[in-house]
């Protein structure tokens, strides 16, 4: 390997990847057969939904992709923080001092399927179809992630014109987020990159995601006090009180500074669960908030403003219930972005130079990249109307030229060097 080696022409890697359509077919369904459905156990006390016995499972998919790049004498690490939940890392490359280090990483857990009946198709049996793939994960994110993997593939092959690295990663838990996937791997140091690119965001390779809204999962905790249906007086409800309190949210608006690219925060409610039988007045009732913010706000604030409301609920005007609701912070993941001025971004714009700079509400590993000081980005093949929906469709043609650009760009960024 030698510093400066001639790239390969852009457009035979680009026909490389053509070369590799039946093998990314191929793979992406093998991968999308494992269930590796992600989810918090306390939401479903019932057992697993889609048949899991415990939440990922994402090692599944691991050992799939490890006897690839096993055959392809790729180099690579697994790393488990808790037993069968792995995380992957793959590089090729020199390495050479002073040169740049890309990242792409992709998450090999995916959400639950939901309703059978929503369903045209068994989601886990996944097939291609006129052009298309169709399955829980085709675009969420194992077609993606197969797609980088062939552009990995391609990148063995040209081993010896890439002076800098690329690293390729396969990691768990980006549904949930307990901990156990790209905060491991922080934790344990075995993140070392320049730049990265982060394909969960679809957007057809025509968007480039600069910047996420932050993520906090509030529960809302209503007690109240348990009687008998036929003398509901006697009682407190704390089910009518969680009503109320939902009502009163719908007509307030959280404060905020409106940012240029993401706009405003967002609220859902997502969950709700209460009472114990149809015959007995509820004495507990919880709900959970999914709320999207925008830097400014901060999960803390955010928890404040909604404790106030739910304040007034109980102690409201004309009326005192003896039901009690506390507010607590589940989960937090702070706003980022990147300057939309990046050299990652205008790196990208060489090869999509139809994308787009736009933000998101969704959060990927890019966030905990951004925050960690690396220029992380989204950009991703696939169109995002079935994301998180039921049957779950991408182009074959968006997964194999997205591997032959991502490879052209991959060799672009590992041949410079870092600036001083």
């Amino acid at each position: 390997m030698t510093a400066g080696t001639s790239l390969p022409d852009p457009r035979a890697i680009l026909d490389e990847a053509q070369a590799l359509r039946p093998f990314i077919v191929d793979l992406t369904l093998r991968v999308c057969r494992e269930r590796t459905v992600d989810y918090f156990p306390e939401d479903f006390p019932g057992g697993g939904p889609d048949g899991m016995t415990s939440p990922g499972q994402e090692g599944k998919v691991v050992a799939v992709l490890a006897e690839e790049l096993k055959r392809l004498g790729v180099r690579y690490t697994v790393h488990a923080k808790v037993a069968g939940r792995d995380n992957l890392l793959a590089t090729v490359g020199g390495g050479l001092p002073g040169y740049r280090k890309m990242l792409v990483l992709l998450h090999t857990d995916v959400v639950p399927s939901g309703a059978p009946s929503d369903w045209k198709f068994k989601p886990f049996e996944p097939f291609e179809k006129g052009g298309k793939l169709y399955g829980r994960g085709v675009l969420d994110d194992k077609g993606p992630l197969v797609s980088a993997f062939a552009a990995l593939r391609i990148l063995k092959a040209h081993e010896g014109a890439l002076s800098g690295s690329f690293t390729f990663g396969a990691v768990g838990d980006e549904e949930v987020g307990v901990g156990v996937g790209l905060p491991f791997l922080i934790e344990q140091k075995l993140i070392d990159c320049t730049d990265a690119v982060i394909p969960d965001i679809a957007g057809n390779m025509k968007e480039i995601n600069v910047a996420e809204k932050g993520r906090v999962l509030l529960k809302v905790r209503a007690h109240g006090r348990q009687a008998h249906a036929m003398e509901p007086a006697k009682g407190v409800n704390a089910i009518n009180a969680t009503a109320r309190f939902l009502t009163a949210l719908q007509n307030r608006r959280l404060r905020y500074r409106a940012h240029p690219i993401l706009g405003g925060p967002t609220l859902n409610v997502g969950l709700i669960r209460g009472g114990v039988a149809p015959n007995a007045v509820p004495a507990d009732c919880e709900t959970t908030l999914d709320i999207r913010y925008v830097p400014g706000q901060t999960a803390e604030g955010i928890r404040e403003e909604i404790q106030t409301i739910a304040d007034e609920i109980i102690w409201g005007p004309g009326e005192v219930t003896a039901a009690s609701l506390k507010v607590e912070v589940v989960q937090d993941a702070k706003p980022c972005e990147v300057s939309p001025e990046a050299p990652i971004v205008k790196r990208i714009l060489r090869h999509a130079p139809d994308a787009k700079v736009v933000g998101s509400g969704g959060g990927t590993f890019a966030k905990d990249l951004v925050l960690m000081g690396v220029d992380a980005v989204g950009w991703s093949p696939g169109d995002e109307a079935t994301y998180h929906q039921p049957n779950e469709e991408i182009e074959v043609e968006q997964l194999v030229t997205f591997a032959g650009r991502l490879a052209n760009l991959a060799l672009e960024i590992a041949n410079e060097k870092q600036a001083r």
